[in-house]
């Protein structure tokens, strides 16, 4: 069975095709990951809201100028330590959860698969996705260190012909010429490695194994769709996400709508603020109930936008590696599986 041919539009729509495939699912799966962070946000201002209160109180003695040496001292620790205990804390178990909650999209965007109740898993799907984000980032570093060096070389070569120039305008825009040459080089070289190597992680999913190159492989001679279809996702995701960002910011601004009232009849009295009454006013507006749960409404709604864009991103990957194992072929090195009907007979089947 060959392989599909790429269709922009389901490149592009890909998404929205498992989506009305598992509406529900896709939409707890949503959900979950944004309950999940609003926990990790939960235990962050249990946390870092003494932290915060400390500051507020650094700054309001600051400002009075009575702040003794050691008691500065004192609410700068006081300040420092929450925020290195959480950041210990709260970076493992966040890259930890984005590996997981990486790996249940992707079994939703390559399968159509949602595990039930709680979607997350820790197995082997999420240890090769380790690999191959590990992998992204030596790739990214060495990349790194590439455009240095191309750049340099560019960048040595443009001073050398303005010197030799002397002044003169037409070699120094040569030079200038060299270096936006360079550049444009540079970012044509991260566009193609960008989308050769996008479809890794959708690979690892669906083959059950660790692929990372095989992905170049996957986008030859679709190269050009691929691009195509990325380009007018990250348009849409632009637009979507700019109007919906809009609208919950405008939810925020009401919230703290009678704060900025306060600041906005000060000024047109020709008021200062006191320092004490700006802290007292935002501690007010931070504990209203209505501030609140305006706040982490609004946090939910942008953190869920944010979960929906880039499950379109990836889907684009995603749908191209559903694409290429469309004709049930493995990758080159694997078994060969054997119908019943093959003169050799059928292969064993798994215990």
């Amino acid at each position: 069975m060959a392989t599909q041919s790429f269709d922009i539009g389901k490149g592009i729509f890909w998404f929205f095709i498992r989506f009305g495939e598992r509406p529900a699912g896709a939409l707890w799966l949503m959900l979950f990951q944004t309950l999940c962070v609003l926990a990790l946000m939960g235990v962050g201002v249990l946390v870092m809201g003494p932290a915060y209160l400390n500051l507020f109180e650094l700054i309001g003695a600051d400002a009075t100028g009575h702040l003794a040496d050691a008691e500065a001292a004192r609410l700068v620790l006081d300040v420092m330590m929450p925020f290195l205990t959480y950041g210990f804390l709260i970076v493992p178990v966040t890259l930890l959860l984005a590996v997981m909650f990486q790996a249940a999209w992707l079994r939703f965007l390559t399968k159509g698969e949602i595990k039930p109740v709680i979607p997350l898993r820790l197995g082997g799907d999420e240890l090769r996705l380790i690999g191959v984000n590990l992998l992204y980032l030596a790739v990214a570093v060495m990349a790194y260190f590439g455009i240095v060096t191309v750049l340099g070389l560019f960048g040595f070569g443009a001073i050398m012909m303005a010197q030799d120039s002397g002044g003169s305008a037409a070699m120094g825009i040569s030079a200038g010429l060299l270096i936006g040459t360079g550049v444009l080089g540079v970012l044509i070289g991260l566009v193609i490695l960008g989308v050769r190597l996008a479809s890794a992680p959708a690979l690892t999913v669906l083959d059950g194994r660790l692929r990372f190159f095989e992905s170049w492989e996957a986008s030859k001679g679709v190269f050009w769709a691929l691009l195509a279809s990325y380009v007018v996702v990250y348009v849409l995701m632009g637009l979507v996400g700019g109007i919906l960002g809009v609208i919950v910011q405008l939810i925020l601004l009401a919230a703290f709508l009678p704060m900025i009232i306060e600041f906005v009849d000060l000024a047109d009295h020709g008021q200062m603020a006191d320092p004490d009454a700006v802290l007292a006013s935002l501690q007010s507006s931070f504990t209203e109930p209505g501030t609140i749960v305006a706040m982490i409404a609004g946090f939910a709604v942008l953190y869920a936008i944010q979960v929906l864009l880039e499950g379109i991103w990836h889907s684009v990957g995603a749908y191209n590696a559903v694409r290429v194992r469309s004709g049930g072929e493995g990758e080159a090195g694997d078994a060969p599986v054997l119908g019943k009907d093959h003169p050799m007979g059928a292969s064993p089947s798994e215990g």
